[in-house]
């Protein structure tokens, strides 16, 4: 089971750090509406990759304290309850967060409906959802209380190696 949970973990972060470090950085331009609508229009797939990645990563983010509940139950069930149910309140709020993508991609697909707005209005929407999303993702962040439950059901669990004990 603990590789199970190893490897959720490794998908996530792989999932993340592929988006946030290498696809993301390439598009947005910070305190350029003009460019970064440019880049979101010549790079539309890659923009739909990115918020393809974050609903997978989101997934995989309500299976890891599944499994890692059932690996640490043994250790402490009300604590492992506690750590599932603090971690799958922030997955829904995170996916709510990525509409704030489809709101950057429908104002920069040019639909017809969008002719009401001048070009630099529909840069500053872009933009104001592109920040949007930005200061939504610190709500589960900061809901990240499950990973101290996880620390202490490891630490207590004895899977550390005998020197960690001895800190």
């Amino acid at each position: 089971m603990s590789r199970v949970a190893a490897f959720v973990f490794l998908i996530i972060f792989f999932l993340g750090m592929s988006t946030e470090l290498f696809i993301r950085p390439g598009i947005i331009v910070p305190g350029d509406a003009a460019a970064t609508v440019k880049n979101i229009a010549t790079s539309e797939a890659l923009f739909h990759l990115s918020l393809v990645s974050d609903l997978i990563r989101q997934m995989f983010l309500m299976l890891l304290p599944l499994v890692l509940y059932k690996l640490l139950k043994p250790v402490n069930k009300n604590i492992a309850s506690l750590m599932v149910i603090s971690a799958l309140v922030s997955v829904p709020i995170s996916m709510l967060n990525e509409l704030n993508h489809f709101a950057v991609l429908l104002l920069s697909n040019g639909a017809g409906y969008l002719t009401i707005f001048k070009a630099d209005q529909l840069n500053a929407l872009v933009m104001f959802f592109l920040e949007l999303r930005k200061y939504g993702t610190f709500l589960p962040q900061f809901l990240s209380f499950w990973v101290l439950l996880l620390g202490y059901l490891v630490f207590k669990s004895g899977f550390l190696p005998e020197f960690w004990e001895s800190c």
